[in-house]
């Protein structure tokens, strides 16, 4: 470990945090699925099984934001994103665990039908507004939290606002810092080494706290994203601003070098939460051969970016890849008849 990585660390302990997630998750050897791919070792990171709420990635950036919500005495989220948002759906949930109400500002239409991750704010009791832009960015979704902001205070309420894409980023990406942090001591005490780390990218707190906590941790291993969503250089230029911010706030002075981001945009397809045929074939692979659950939205498409890395060359026979699995489950469902035209009857 780097020697002026020690503070940094020492700080991550202090900072104020609650307990969602049943950590450490596994880290799975997944033998069968290596040798389809065509690579040394495949080790699959299951941060699906973070447990709140049928887990996911999420539970672990909520642990810093939450717990900086109740440090400062805050009783009500109020943070936004898509109609299927994971995040939305952990945040929902985490707000009921720590006695606090959502309310969540959903990007979509109200005649939406109540299904996937939808369903479960509903179940979760969250306040849900719609809002008619598709842009996690638009100036009118930050002007109407503050309303609600407002709001949240006129009737004696303390609200805490969350935007993981924007002022969130950093605080969020601390949750992905520790998760390195565990992953090395996992990697360190199974005697294996990490040449390529691969996940799917959304907002990018993921990709930034890991790869900074990585460089914390001393390991050098390469990081893969897989855009879902965005723009390879839009992606690169907000995870280095978090990188940045998360320093900071663990007043660290291990550096990543800009060059050491690396997204690819190629996965996308038709655009987010469009299913493509690769990500389809994914989750078929992956099921068949290891009994992992994909989803067509995130690890799908970031299985697919693997898949392919290793076609051109990107990824050799010899290395050992992890697999982050950011979770998903409920888009499984929802997405049931894109993945069902991709079976083939046995028998």
């Amino acid at each position: 470990m780097p020697e002026n990585a020690t503070a940094a660390l020492d700080t991550l302990k202090r900072l104020p945090r609650v307990a969602l997630a049943t950590l450490p998750t596994p880290l799975e050897d997944a033998p069968r699925l290596a040798r389809e791919l065509g690579v040394r070792k495949l080790l699959v990171k299951r941060d699906d099984l973070t447990g709140l709420a049928l887990g996911g990635n999420k539970v672990r950036k909520l642990e810093f934001l939450l717990g900086e919500a109740r440090a400062r005495g805050a009783d009500t989220i109020i943070t936004t994103a898509g109609m299927q948002s994971n995040f939305l759906r952990l945040a929902a949930a985490a707000a009921r665990r720590l006695g606090m109400e959502a309310i969540l500002l959903v990007r979509g239409s109200a005649d939406a039908p109540l299904a996937g991750n939808l369903l479960l704010m509903r179940l979760f009791g969250a306040d849900i507004r719609f809002m008619a832009t598709e842009d996690p960015y638009a100036e009118s979704t930050f002007a109407l939290m503050r309303e609600i902001e407002d709001e949240v205070r006129q009737r004696g309420g303390h609200p805490y606002l969350i935007h993981l894409g924007t002022f969130s980023g950093a605080l969020s990406a601390i949750g992905y810092v520790h998760a390195a942090v565990e992953l090395a001591e996992q990697l360190r005490g199974a005697r294996e080494r990490c040449d390529h780390l691969v996940l799917a990218v959304g907002s990018g707190g993921t990709y930034a706290g890991l790869l900074l906590g990585l460089r914390l941790a001393g390991m050098p291993c390469h990081v893969l994203g897989v855009s879902v969503n965005a723009p390879a250089e839009d992606h690169r230029r907000r995870i280095l601003e978090k990188i940045r911010g998360a320093a900071e706030i663990l007043g660290s002075a291990v550096t990543v070098r800009d060059d050491d981001v690396d997204i690819t945009d190629a996965y996308i397809g038709a655009g987010y939460g469009v299913p493509t045929a690769a990500g389809l074939e994914a989750i078929v692979q992956a099921a068949r051969a290891e009994g992992l659950l994909f989803d067509p939205v995130y690890t799908g498409k970031a299985w697919a970016g693997v898949v392919d890395a290793v076609r051109r060359g990107a990824i050799g026979p010899r290395d050992n890849v992890v697999f982050l699995h950011t979770g998903g489950a409920p888009n499984a469902f929802l997405y049931a008849s894109a993945i069902a035209g991709r079976l083939v009857p046995r028998g």
